[in-house]
C-alpha cells in the first residue's frame, strides 16, 4: 500500500526555466500567489489554472468540457476548462499535472491500478481529509448547447471504506451505469492507444502484437473490427471442436460397425451355447444313475471278496499255534547248552593262561643256555682278540702320532684388524638399519598426511556440492519466473567462446544479499524484477553480439546492458557516519555482493549506491528538513520523496510497505559463500598441492630406502665373507682338537687293554671261569627239563577241555539251527497271518467304501431326478436307453467335451442379451452417423460463418493498418527516421506493411493476429520491432507518440491523454515530435487531445485551436500576485495585438 503526503520546505528561486503563455511566446515565470480578493477560484484552493486562447470549434460528444477536483491527492479544490481541441497542461515538476490524468481515469470509472501509482483508490485522498470528490463534465450529443446534453459525472472518494460513491448530473448512480454511460460514448481510459498515463509509458512498447492490435482497433472506434476478430476465434474454436468430434465419431461407427459384424457370429455361437447347456444337464443327470449301477456292481463285488479274506485269516491263525511251543522248548535246550560252553571256555581259558606262562619261563631257561653257551665259547676266544686289538691300536696311536701336528694351530687367525672390520661393519648395519626404519617412519607418516589431506578434500568437495545445490535452487527460480532469460541465459553458458570479454548472467544470479535473512527483501523492493533478470556485458560488441541472437533472432524479451563506467564512479551521496547517526545501517550497495561491473549497472540503474537501509526507525523529520535523500528504506517501508523544482520545493512523500520474504535474492550467494568457495578450493589446492609434494618426497624416501638397503646388503655379504673366514679358521682349529681328542682316546684305549692283558695272564682265573659256566649249563638243563613236563601236563588238560568244549557247541549249533528253522516257519506263519489280516480289512474298508459310494450315487440319482421336470426325466431315460453300454468315465469325458465347448462360448462374452445388443447398437449406429451428418452441416456452416466474418474483418482491417502505415511512415520520415506498421499475421508471417489481403488455413489462429511498430532512427539501419529491449526510452518515446498521432485521424475516441512522453527525448526530436502533435491534434473536428509536460523548448509551433493549462499549485507562489488581474492584461494584450 503506498499513501502520499505534502512536507513544506524552504523557498528557493533556484532551475528557473521558460513558461509558454498564451500567445505562443515564451516569458521568464514570473512569482505570483493569488490573492484573496481574487474571485475567479475557491478561497480554499492553493491552485490555479490559466486557459489562455479561446479558438473553440466545438466539444466532440463524449470530450470533457470541465474537471473540478476537490480534496484530491495534493489540490484542495481546482477547476479545470480544457478546449475541444488540444489542451498542452504544463507546470513544474511536483505541481500536479500527472494528478489530473489520475483524475480524468478515476473520475471516468478505471481502477487505480491502471494508473501504477497505487491499488487502493482511499489512497488518492489528499493527506488529513476523510473524502475527495472528483466531478467531470463531458459533452453529450448536444455539445454546442451550453450545458445542453452534457453529462456531469461524479465520483465521491471516502478513504475510511475505500470506497466510492457515483453521481450523473447530481443523481446517484450504480457503478455499472457509468460503465454503460462511458461505453456509449466510447471512452475508453483502459486502452493505451488512448489514455497513456506517466507511469505507463513503458507499457507501450512492452505490448504485444496482439495486445497492440486489440488497443488499436478500439482506438480507432472500430469495435465492430475487434468484435469480428473475436467472433472468427470463436468460429475457429468451434471448427477445431467439430473437426475433433466429427473424427472422433467417425473411428466410434466403424468400431461399432465392427463390433456388431462380431455379434453376428456371436448369435449363432449363442445357439450353440443353448444346444450345450442341455446337453449337460442331460449328462450330470445320467453320470449318478450309472455311477450307482457301478458302485452297486462293486458293492457285491466287495462283500463276496471281504468274506473270502476273513476265512483265510481264520485258517492261517489257527494254524500258527504248535510251532511256537517247538521254539519255545528249542530256546531252553539252547540255553541250557550256552551255559555249560561259558563254563568250559572260562577253564580252557585258565588253563592256556597258565600254560603261556610256563612256556615264557621254559623261554627264559632256552636263552640262559644260549647266553652261557656263548659265555663259554667266548671266553676261548677273548685272550686271541685281545692280542690283536692291542696290535691294531698301537698302530693306529702311530698313525695318528705322525699325522696329528705336537701344537695346535695358532688361534691369532681373528686378528685385530678382522675384529676392527667386524665392528665397522656392525656399525654400518646399525647405521642403515636405523636409516631405514627413519624412512619407513617417514613413509607410514607422509601416507598417514595423504590419507588425512584426501578425506579433507572429501570434505570439502562436500561443501562445494552444498553450495552448488544453492546455485541450482537459485536457477531453478529464474526458470520459473522469466522462461525468455533462462533460455538466453542457457544460450549464453553454450556459447561464450563467441564473445571477447566475460558477459554476466542475469544480475539475480552473479549477485547476493549480505545477512539475506534480513535485507534481501529490503533489496528486492528497491532493485527492479527486470534489473535482476538484465544481462551485463564489458563491451559494445558483445552487446551488439547478443542482442543480435537473443532480440533479434530468437525473438525472446530479455534485458541486456552495457556499461563502461566503473564502480568507483559512483559515489555515495553522504558519509557513512551521518547515515548511523540517522538510524541506517548503510546504503543498499554496501549489502549487495556482485562483481564490480554488475554493482556499476545496479547503480546506474537503481541507484542502490545513494538508497540507505535501516531494519528500524530513523528520523524521517531531519530527512526531509534538509532534503539528504531522495529515496530510502526504513523499518519494512520504502519512502520515495518527490520535490517541485521551483518555489519552496515543497515535498511530496510516497510510501509503500516492502514484501515480507524476498522472492529471488533470499537465496543468494553472499561474499561470505563466495569467500566459503574460495577458500575451500584454495584448501583443496593446497591438499592436492601437499599430496603432490608427499609423493615426490616417498619417491625420495625411495631412493633413500634403497641406498640404505644397498649398503645394508653389502655389509651383509661382507659380514657373511668375514664369518666364513672365522668358520674357517675354527673348522682347522675344532678339527686339530677332534684328532688331539681321539689320539688321547686310542692312547687310553690302549692302556686298559694292555692293563687287562696283563692282568689275565694269569691261567687260573679262565679255569675257573670255565668250570662256574659249566655248572651253571647243568643246572639250567635241570630247570629246563622239568619247565617241559608241566608244558605237556597242561596240553593234555587243554586238549580235553577243547574236546569237551568242541561238543557242548556242536550240540548248541544243532539246538539253534532247529530254532532258527522253526522261527523261520513261524515268522513265514505270522506274515502270512498278518497279511491276510490286512487283506480281510482291506476288503473290508473296500465293502464299506462301495456301500457309501452307492448310497451317496443314489442320492445323487435321487436329487438329480427330484429336481428335473418330466420332459428333462423323460430325456435322462432316453439317454439312459441310448447308452446302456456307456461308462462313467465316457459319460464324464463326454461332459467335459460339453463344458469346454461351453467354457469357450462363455469366455467370448456371450449373453440372454446378445439379440439385444446386436439390435440396439444397430440403432446406435444410425444415431452415430445421423450425428455426423449433423455435424457435417454445421461444420459447413462454421465455415460459411468464417469465410463472410473473415471478408468483413480482413480487409478494413488490412486498409487500417495501410492507413496507420503510411501516416507513420510519414511522419517518421518528417523528423528523418524510418519506420512503418505490419499487420503480422499468425505463424508470424506479416507480409508488406499492409499486410496481404489473401490469407489461408496457416493463418487461421486469428487471436494470434497483431501489430507490429518497425523503426529506425538512422538512416543505415534496418528497421526492428519495437520493444522495451532494443531501443532506447527516447527512442521509445519518440515512436509511441508518432504512433498515437498516426491514429489521431482515426481515432473515433472523443479525447486522448498522454502523459510526458518527450521525457527523455533530445531537442530536436522533441521539437518534432511537437510539430506533428500539434499539427494532427488542431485539425478540425479531431477529437480531443491532452499533452501533459513539465517543461517545453522555446519557439514551438503555436496553433490558434491549442488551449494551454498552466498549473500554479505548492507553496511557491507569491503572496500578493493577482492571478485574474494577469489573465485580464493578458487578454487585453492579445485583443490589442490582433
Amino acid at each position: 500500500m503506498s499513501s502520499l503526503r505534502t512536507c513544506k520546505s524552504p523557498s528557493t528561486a533556484e532551475n528557473e526555466s521558460p513558461k509558454t503563455e498564451s500567445n505562443g511566446r515564451t516569458s521568464k515565470r514570473g512569482r505570483s500567489r493569488q490573492s484573496k480578493e481574487d474571485g475567479n477560484h475557491n478561497g480554499n484552493s492553493d491552485t490555479n489554472t490559466t486557459a489562455v486562447n479561446e479558438g473553440d470549434t466545438g466539444y466532440r460528444a463524449g470530450s470533457i468540457k470541465r474537471i473540478s477536483l476537490r480534496n484530491f491527492v495534493t489540490y484542495s479544490e481546482i477547476e479545470i476548462t480544457p478546449g475541444p481541441n488540444m489542451n498542452m497542461i504544463i507546470g513544474p515538476n511536483g505541481t500536479g499535472k500527472s494528478t489530473i490524468v489520475c483524475a480524468i481515469a478515476l473520475g471516468l470509472g478505471e481502477k487505480p491500478s491502471l494508473l501504477g501509482r497505487s491499488t487502493t483508490v482511499s489512497e488518492f485522498v489528499k493527506h488529513g481529509c476523510d473524502r475527495g470528490v472528483i466531478e467531470i463534465t463531458l459533452a453529450g450529443n448536444g455539445g454546442e448547447e451550453p450545458e445542453g446534453g452534457d453529462i456531469r459525472v461524479s465520483r465521491e472518494i471516502i478513504r475510511e471504506t475505500n470506497k466510492s460513491n457515483w453521481k450523473i448530473n447530481g443523481s446517484p448512480v450504480p457503478f455499472t451505469e457509468i460503465q454503460k454511460t462511458m461505453r456509449g460514448l466510447n471512452i475508453q481510459v483502459n486502452n493505451l492507444c488512448q489514455f497513456l498515463p506517466q507511469d505507463r509509458v513503458v507499457e507501450f512498447s512492452k505490448m504485444s502484437t496482439q495486445e497492440l492490435l486489440k488497443e488499436t482497433q478500439c482506438a480507432v472506434g472500430r469495435e465492430d473490427l475487434l468484435e469480428l476478430q473475436k467472433e472468427l476465434v470463436q468460429l475457429r474454436s468451434e471448427e477445431q471442436r467439430l473437426m475433433a468430434e466429427m473424427h472422433r465419431g467417425s473411428q466410434d461407427a466403424d468400431n461399432m460397425r465392427k463390433q456388431n459384424d462380431v455379434l453376428e457370429r456371436d448369435v449363432k455361437r449363442w445357439q450353440e451355447r443353448q444346444a450345450a447347456e442341455s446337453n449337460i444337464r442331460v449328462l450330470e443327470a445320467l453320470i449318478p444313475v450309472v455311477k450307482y449301477k457301478e458302485a452297486k456292481s462293486v458293492h457285491d463285488s466287495a462283500k463276496v471278496v471281504r468274506n473270502q479274506a476273513h476265512a483265510h485269516y481264520q485258517q492261517l491263525k489257527n494254524d500258527s499255534g504248535p510251532a511256537q511251543e517247538e521254539i519255545q522248548q528249542l530256546e531252553a535246550k539252547i540255553a541250557r547248552t550256552e551255559t555249560k560252553r561259558q563254563g568250559l571256555l572260562a577253564e580252557r581259558t585258565e588253563v592256556e593262561r597258565t600254560m603261556r606262562k610256563q612256556l615264557r619261563g621254559l623261554e627264559e631257561y632256552e636263552k640262559k643256555q644260549r647266553d652261557l653257551s656263548t659265555d663259554q665259547a667266548e671266553l676261548k676266544k677273548r685272550n686271541q682278540r685281545r692280542h690283536e686289538a692291542i696290535a691294531q691300536l698301537r698302530a693306529e696311536v702311530s698313525r695318528l702320532e705322525a699325522s696329528h701336528p705336537a701344537r695346535a694351530p695358532d688361534e691369532g687367525g681373528e686378528s685385530d684388524e678382522m675384529r676392527r672390520v667386524a665392528a665397522e661393519l656392525r656399525e654400518v648395519k646399525l647405521q642403515t638399519s636405523s636409516e631405514i626404519v627413519a624412512v619407513q617412519d617417514e613413509q607410514r607418516e607422509l601416507m598417514r598426511a595423504g590419507r588425512e589431506a584426501n578425506k579433507e578434500i572429501e570434505l570439502r568437495d562436500q561443501r562445494l556440492q552444498a553450495l552448488d545445490d544453492v546455485l541450482a535452487r537459485k536457477r531453478e527460480t529464474l526458470r520459473t519466473a522469466s522462461h525468455d532469460t533462462f533460455k538466453a541465459l542457457e544460450w549464453l553458458e553454450a556459447n561464450r567462446d563467441k564473445f571477447s570479454q566475460h558477459v554476466f548472467a542475469p544480475i539475480c544470479l552473479e549477485a547476493a544479499v549480505k545477512d539475506s535473512s534480513r535485507y534481501a527483501n529490503l533489496v528486492e523492493s528497491v532493485v527492479s524484477a527486470s534489473s535482476l533478470r538484465t544481462f551485463v556485458t564489458q563491451c559494445d560488441e558483445d552487446y551488439v553480439t547478443f542482442t543480435r541472437e537473443v532480440n533479434d533472432r530468437q525473438r525472446l524479451r530479455v534485458d541486456v546492458v552495457s556499461y563502461h563506467k566503473d564502480l568507483d564512479d559512483f559515489r555515495a551521496p553522504h558519509p557513512r557516519d551521518t547515515l548511523s547517526k540517522l538510524g541506517f545501517d548503510g546504503y543498499m550497495l554496501d549489502f549487495v555482493e556482485a562483481p564490480r561491473k554488475v554493482l556499476a549497472a545496479l547503480c546506474s540503474r537503481d541507484k542502490i549506491h545513494e538508497i540507505p537501509v535501516a531494519l528500524g526507525s530513523v528520523n524521517h523529520e531531519v530527512i526531509e528538513t534538509k532534503r539528504l535523500f531522495r529515496e530510502y528504506v526504513a523499518d519494512g517501508t520504502r519512502f520515495t520523496i518527490t520535490r517541485g523544482r521551483y518555489g519552496t520545493r515543497a515535498a511530496t512523500v510516497t510510501t509503500s510497505r516492502v514484501q515480507r520474504q524476498a522472492r529471488i535474492l533470499a537465496s543468494g550467494e553472499t561474499d561470505e559463500v563466495r569467500a566459503t568457495r574460495e577458500r575451500l578450493h584454495s584448501e583443496i589446492s593446497g591438499f592436492r598441492d601437499q599430496l603432490q609434494e608427499n609423493e615426490n618426497s616417498m619417491r625420495r624416501l625411495g631412493l633413500r630406502d634403497k641406498r640404505a638397503r644397498d649398503k645394508h646388503r653389502q655389509a651383509d655379504a661382507r659380514e657373511k665373507e668375514l664369518k666364513e673366514e672365522r668358520a674357517r679358521l675354527a673348522a682347522v682349529v675344532g678339527k686339530w682338537q677332534r684328532d688331539q681328542i681321539h689320539l688321547e682316546t686310542k692312547r687310553a684305549q690302549l692302556a686298559t687293554m694292555v692293563a687287562d692283558d696283563q692282568r689275565d695272564g694269569d691261567q687260573s682265573q679262565i679255569a675257573q671261569d670255565r668250570v662256574r659256566i659249566a655248572q651253571q649249563l647243568r643246572q639250567n638243563s635241570a630247570d629246563r627239563a622239568a619247565a617241559v613236563g608241566e608244558i605237556a601236563a597242561s596240553a593234555g588238560s587243554l586238549g580235553d577241555l577243547t574236546h569237551r568244549l568242541m561238543v557242548a557247541s556242536l550240540e548248541g549249533f544243532r539246538h539253534a539251527h532247529a530254532h532258527n528253522a522253526l522261527t523261520a516257519m513261524a515268522t513265514r506263519q505270522r506274515e502270512a497271518v498278518a497279511e491276510a489280516q490286512r487283506e480281510y480289512e482291506a476288503a473290508a474298508r473296500d465293502f464299506e467304501a462301495a456301500k457309501l459310494a452307492a448310497r451317496e450315487c443314489l442320492a445323487d440319482t435321487r436329487r438329480a431326478t427330484d429336481a428335473m421336470g418330466d420332459d428333462e426325466r423323460a430325456a435322462v431315460r432316453a439317454a439312459q436307453d441310448e447308452r446302456t453300454q456307456a461308462t462313467v468315465a465316457e459319460l464324464e469325458v463326454e461332459l467335459h467335451t460339453s463344458m469346454q465347448r461351453l467354457s469357450m462360448a462363455s469366455s467370448s462374452g456371450l449373453s440372454a442379451r446378445v439379440m439385444e445388443q446386436y439390435e440396439e447398437r444397430q440403432a446406435l449406429l444410425a444415431s452415430l452417423v445421423g450425428a455426423q451428418q449433423r455435424r457435417e452441416a454445421e461444420l459447413g456452416r462454421i465455415r460459411r460463418a468464417k469465410q463472410r466474418a473473415r471478408g468483413a474483418w480482413e480487409p478494413p482491417l488490412v486498409e487500417l493498418s495501410k492507413r496507420i502505415s503510411d501516416r507513420f511512415g510519414a511522419m517518421f520520415d518528417e523528423i528523418g527516421c524510418m519506420g512503418e506498421v505490419r499487420l503480422v499475421r499468425a505463424g508470424g508471417s506479416s507480409g508488406d506493411p499492409a499486410g496481404d489481403p489473401a490469407g489461408d488455413s496457416g493463418d487461421e489462429d486469428f487471436g494470434a493476429w497483431g501489430v507490429e511498430i518497425r523503426v529506425a532512427f538512422r538512416r543505415n539501419e534496418q528497421l526492428q520491432a519495437l520493444d522495451n529491449h532494443r531501443q532506447s526510452g527516447g527512442e521509445r518515446a519518440v515512436a509511441t507518440i508518432v504512433y498515437l498521432q498516426a491514429l489521431q485521424a482515426l481515432a473515433a475516441a472523443p479525447f486522448r491523454v498522454v502523459d510526458e512522453i518527450n521525457q527523455g527525448m533530445d531537442q530536436r526530436n522533441e521539437r518534432l515530435v511537437h510539430r506533428l502533435i500539434v499539427a494532427s491534434a488542431c485539425r478540425p473536428a479531431s477529437p480531443q487531445y491532452f499533452l501533459i509536460t513539465p517543461k517545453l523548448l522555446q519557439d514551438l509551433d503555436y496553433h490558434p485551436r491549442m488551449r494551454v493549462l498552466c498549473i500554479y499549485n505548492g507553496e511557491w507562489q507569491p503572496e500578493t500576485f493577482n492571478f485574474g488581474r494577469y489573465i485580464s492584461n493578458a487578454r487585453r494584450s492579445a485583443a490589442t495585438a490582433a
